[in-house]
């Protein structure tokens, strides 16, 4: 048809103007200036074609496709703008009008031949009559785009557009209908073809995209679905549509085939836009586009139709895809499985939330038995020996579900599919059943209603699972946690607890050949060579005559039944347990050791004459010295018929506790960063009371000795009797100290040491000169207590000095031998006095400290708080700030300074330390890690000053911590209101500090 380009020119002038440089950043529209190609194949596409060529020359690009004719409508689309054909069509591509416009980053007068007519466009919306070409070769229409700007090389032009059309793929015809065939040429004589098949596959379709690029072949299958969207106030439809990647499992056999997630998913608009979609297959549908159509404006009403209709077509696709057979673990890896790439405002969150109800509601998720199974209904496996031991009945009996419970594909592991693993457990709140967590679960009426071939299998499993059941490895271990739970089936059907609650003696045995009314494992389970195997690990035996003693002898009196053992049968008990001491089996002396030790099995009498059975570790030997050492001490219990024993037996029972010298009893107080330990001796306290109460010298005298020689015996057992031990935590190590126990100081408070002059002395008041030459033999004792060597020459000189100065003999001897230290002491007494010493900490090697901080401060955790009735801090440090802060500002005259006021901590505690407040420098927005350099030590006037005017004012805080960072000297200005002050820090501190805000920023 014949169309009157005169009359769109003049219109166009008059519409647009006699000028066109308001229209030139036409040319600019795109960022890529070659994106022109994809606008071109989507006029081929409206325009019905089914192949298109590109002919790339020296001088000019042709453009032939063989779609309908242009028409007096399409001509004044591409010489209008925003307007034509396609102005505000959903139905089509896009704006054409606009689009076309950036052919004019290469061209000034595009030509147009189509229909046995050509026209030449000047001034972006000019259209001139020129003489036709025919496109020939069955094309029907031929765009013609000479390089002819003036702005742009030839050269530079057919390198731009030689690189697009290479780089064009098969995928570009993905969601095409119409176009099939995409072929270009180049002028090098290289060119390329990518081809599109497709083939219905039951409610979707099966399209393959091929491609010849440059000598290179491509090939990719995809099965495509799609759902109508009606427009709105139109009778016309639009589809969106999903692709997934089909691949086959086995490449190299090219095997039954699975869906596969893509690497890169970016919002498809019949052509890839810049906007990418996180997803693991492809989306596309007509959304509006900004005019360079590079990005999808989120809050537009028809978008958000079409993200709604295109997440309930992916609900819809996930029952398609199971009846076609491909719902697969590798198809579900696929769906939107990373909540940070999807959070409620993003555009794409419809989508997330609509397949995450699904999956949670419906059998859409791969069981290990090839079925499916929602997430409701599903538990994930810590590996597959919990699959292959647990079938589903035994798993709803397990968690005593109502509903079958399925395990999910063993496919699904942390190393293989983290990332669905994580989506499981953290959106769909799928259970992972580990080994431990199954064991915990574990109990009676589970076990009792599986089989005897389960509990085999059950058995083998454990074998594997050695933490589940191991032994205690010290004494505050309880060891794995199966070992107080009834896994043990009994001969009669019963199930019992391996262990008793001692986590050591066995509740049953393994069967002996023959008949035996001990409580055994059940034989046909024992007869297995797997079970038998690990029954023993486990610790079972035969029965023997330890067990006898542990299972038969010994309960007797852990039951507290004494009226129902005789003292025959007593005699008895205890012979035969000295005849079992005598065996060659180590482990078995060593299991009665340990029950006979716990078992109240010896009888005992106290001093009011009360008789119990009592536990070895109770009880003393009947001796005459003991007996007055304890005379005092009501509560003491002592061996009961001592006579009636042989040595052996006695020696024995020694092994198991009884003792023949008091007991050092341990003090034992653990806080999180710290430890003491102290000592005291049993009946030591009573003792020594008595003695004070004694008026006869005779009988002081005697039990000033008995004490004196139970001391030496004690200590060549127990070194560590006077001796009390505290450790702190300080950088990650133990630090300790040591003081006087408690036994040491009751004896070095007590006059109880005679002399030679007959007097009773605290020990730090005589000298060795002074004590009977019977005591003079317990070096070690004499040491501990205290007990000044001294020769009788200088006794009147000390005695003299030490009466001038009102303390011991013993303090005279250390002052005459460290004097230049005691003059040091006074000078620092005296200056304590007077305004304190500022401590000082210099830092020896500052790279080194600075290295250490930082990885100190990679691993410190972020500070976390928990919203309850006041806002409290749940993250912990490592060093305990109090202790570190204590040791950094503690002077050598053991002064701590506050580091603001620079005085003494106002008072002492009851235990000798400080009180003082630590305060935070800065808060969480400036320090967001954990250590214990970024706090300060204050007094209490002083923090509150510091919380009011400094902790309060986050302006104030960021000029604080500017001036740290520029600080010369160690000490940084502040004001508290009015009142100048400066924050003063050791060297020590204000490096970790420094280092610390360094690596905060």
């Amino acid at each position: 048809m014949h169309i009157d380009y005169d009359k769109i020119r003049e219109e166009n002038i008059r519409e647009y103007g006699e000028g066109t440089r308001h229209l030139s950043f036409l040319s600019r529209l795109y960022t890529d200036r070659t994106h022109f190609v994809f606008e071109l194949l989507q006029n081929a596409e409206d325009a019905g074609a089914t192949r298109i060529l590109f002919s790339l020359f020296g001088d000019r690009l042709e453009v032939a496709h063989d779609g309908r004719p242009f028409n007096e409508l399409d001509v004044r689309g591409v010489c209008g703008v925003g307007e034509g054909t396609k102005a505000e069509d959903l139905t089509q591509i896009g704006k054409f009008g606009i689009g076309f416009k950036s052919v004019y980053a290469y061209t000034e007068t595009p030509e147009v031949h189509s229909g046995g007519e050509g026209f030449r466009i000047d001034n972006y919306v000019r259209p001139h009559v020129v003489r036709p070409r025919l496109p020939g070769n069955s094309w029907t229409t031929l765009f013609v785009f000479s390089f002819d700007t003036g702005k742009i090389t030839p050269e530079t032009a057919c390198k731009e557009i030689g690189a697009r059309l290479r780089n064009l793929n098969a995928r570009t015809l993905l969601f095409l209908r119409k176009i099939t065939e995409i072929e270009y040429r180049l002028p090098d004589s290289t060119s390329g073809i990518y081809l599109r098949e497709e083939t219905a596959r039951g409610p979707g379709r099966q399209v393959s995209v091929t491609g010849q690029n440059a000598g290179k072949d491509e090939e990719e299958s995809w099965l495509i679905f799609e759902r109508s969207v009606p427009v709105p106030e139109k009778s016309e439809t639009v589809r969106v549509e999903i692709g997934f990647r089909l691949e086959a499992e086995d490449k190299a056999k090219k095997s039954s085939e699975c869906i596969v997630k893509v690497k890169d998913s970016p919002l498809v608009v019949y052509f890839p836009t810049e906007k990418e979609t996180n997803l693991g297959f492809l989306i596309q549908g007509p959304y509006k586009t900004t005019p360079s159509r590079d990005n999808i404006p989120k809050d537009d009403v028809w978008n958000e139709t079409l993200i709604r209709e295109t997440a309930g077509l992916i609900v819809d696709t996930l029952f398609e895809v199971k009846s076609l057979g491909l719902l697969s673990v590798s198809f579900v890896e696929t769906l939107p499985i990373k909540a940070e790439d999807f959070p409620d405002d993003s555009m794409f969150y419809p989508i997330f939330e609509s397949v995450r109800k699904a999956l949670i509601e419906e059998e859409l998720l791969p069981a290990s038995d090839g079925s499916f199974v929602s997430a409701d209904n599903a538990k994930l496996a810590r590996g597959g020996e919990l699959r292959n031991l647990l079938d589903y009945d035994q798993l709803v009996l397990l968690f005593q579900s109502r509903v079958k419970i399925k395990w999910l594909s063993g496919e699904i592991t942390q190393d293989r599919t983290p990332d669905l693993r994580n989506y499981l457990m953290t959106e769909l709140d799928v259970e992972e059943v580990t080994p431990e967590s199954f064991a915990r679960k574990i109990d009676h009426s589970f076990l009792s209603a599986l089989p005897d071939a389960w509990l085999i299998d059950f058995y083998g499993f454990l074998s594997g699972q050695e933490a589940l059941w191991r032994a205690p490895r010290r004494e505050a271990d309880s060891g794995g946690i199966l070992r107080l739970k009834p896994i043990l089936r009994l001969e009669d059907d019963s199930q019992e607890t391996p262990f008793k609650s001692n986590n050591i003696t066995p509740n049953a045995f393994l069967p002996p050949p023959e008949a035996t009314d001990f409580p055994v494992v059940k034989r046909l389970i024992a007869d297995n060579e797997q079970a038998y195997a690990f029954l023993e690990r486990l610790g079972l035996s035969k029965p023997d005559i330890f067990d006898d003693i542990v299972e038969r002898v010994l309960p007797k009196y852990t039951e507290s039944n004494e009226n129902s053992v005789s003292d025959a049968e007593n005699q008895a008990d205890i012979r035969k347990i000295a005849r079992a001491m005598h065996s060659d089996s180590e482990s078995g002396k060593a299991r009665v050791i340990v029950s006979a030790s716990q078992a109240p099995f010896l009888k005992a009498i106290n001093p009011t004459g009360e008789i119990s059975f009592r536990k070895p570790n109770e009880i003393y030997l009947d001796t005459q010295e003991l007996r007055r050492y304890f005379s005092n001490y009501t509560t003491v219990w002592f061996l009961h018929d001592e006579n009636l024993l042989s040595e052996d037996e006695i020696t024995i029972l020694r092994a198991f506790g009884v003792s023949s010298l008091p007991r050092v009893i341990r003090l034992v107080h653990e806080g999180y960063h710290d430890l003491n330990i102290d000592n005291d001796l049993d009946g030591l306290k009573q003792a020594l009371e008595k003695l004070s109460c004694l008026s006869s010298f005779e009988e002081k005298r005697t039990l000033s000795v008995l004490i004196w020689r139970i001391l030496a015996c004690v200590l060549q057992e127990t070194p560590d009797l006077f001796l009390a031990t505290y450790k702190w935590k300080y950088y990650r190590k133990w630090r300790e100290k040591y003081t006087h126990s408690k036994a040491a100081k009751l004896l070095r408070e007590t006059a109880w040491i005679q002399t030679k002059e007959g007097t009773f002395e605290k020990p730090g008041e005589i000298t060795t000169d002074q004590i009977p030459d019977e005591f003079l033999e317990a070096t070690e004792l004499i040491e501990k207590l205290g007990i000044a060597e001294i020769s009788i020459e200088c006794e009147e000189e000390n005695r003299e000095y030490a009466k001038k100065l009102g303390i011991s003999l013993e303090d005279v001897e250390i002052i005459k031998k460290n004097s230049d230290q005691f003059e040091q002491w006074k000078a620092s007494m005296n200056t304590r006095k007077e305004n304190p010493e500022f401590p000082s900490r210099p830092v020896p090697n500052s790279e080194r400290r600075q290295e250490m901080l930082s990885e100190q401060l990679f691993d410190s955790p972020e500070k976390e708080y928990e919203t309850r009735e006041r806002s409290v801090r749940t993250t912990n440090i490592a060093i305990d700030p109090i202790t570190w802060l204590r040791n950094q500002y503690t002077n050598e005259a053991d002064q701590m300074v506050c580091q603001i006021c620079k005085e003494e901590m106002p008072f002492r505690k009851r235990d000798g330390t400080h009180y003082f407040e630590k305060k935070e420098v800065l808060s969480r927005k400036f320090l967001p890690k954990e250590n214990e350099a970024q706090y300060l030590a204050l007094c209490p006037i002083c923090a509150a000053k510091y919380e009011e005017f400094i902790r309060s004012d986050d302006n104030v805080m960021s000029k604080l911590k500017e001036a740290i960072v520029s600080a010369e000297n160690y000490e940084v200005p502040i004001s508290f209101g009015n009142e100048k002050t400066s924050i003063r820090f050791v060297e020590t501190h204000y490096h970790d500090l420094r280092a610390i805000i360094d690596n905060s920023e």
